[in-house]
């Protein structure tokens, strides 16, 4: 092959490797919220439960800053969980569902310096 047709394709291989690694550092440094499954069957025993885990992205994230969940029961309740992000900014919260837990859609609200700043849901099926 002549050099006319190989630095060419070399030239367009690097620059599409180039625009890959630029919109996938892109996609990391969105902020986001979710679960890791979005049905659960309610535990028939109080002695068992099953564990939801909520995870996630905070862009800009200040090293030791609260951050807190808000989740909203579908009876309109509401459970405040607060709590701290890594230092790059990533979430990993366990929540447990038990026999307890209300039956329907529970909302989940990502609050960060008192701005809610994403949002995610998830469901308690009865389990029967």
């Amino acid at each position: 092959m002549s050099s006319k047709v190989i630095v060419p394709l070399l030239l367009g291989i690097v620059a599409i490797g180039l625009m890959q690694f630029t919109f996938a550092e892109e996609l990391e440094e969105v902020t986001f919220v979710t679960v890791d499954e979005e049905k659960f069957k309610q535990p028939e025993s109080k002695y068992s439960y099953q564990q939801l885990i909520i995870s996630g992205f905070i862009e800009d994230y200040s090293r030791g800053s609260l951050i807190t969940f808000v989740i909203i029961l579908p009876d309109e309740s509401q459970i405040e969980i607060s709590t701290y992000a890594a230092r790059n900014g990533e979430i990993y919260m366990p929540y447990h569902i038990t026999d307890d837990s209300v039956i329907g859609i529970h909302k989940i609200i990502l609050i960060y310096h008192d701005e809610e700043i994403a949002s995610t849901s998830f469901e308690i099926l009865d389990n029967q």
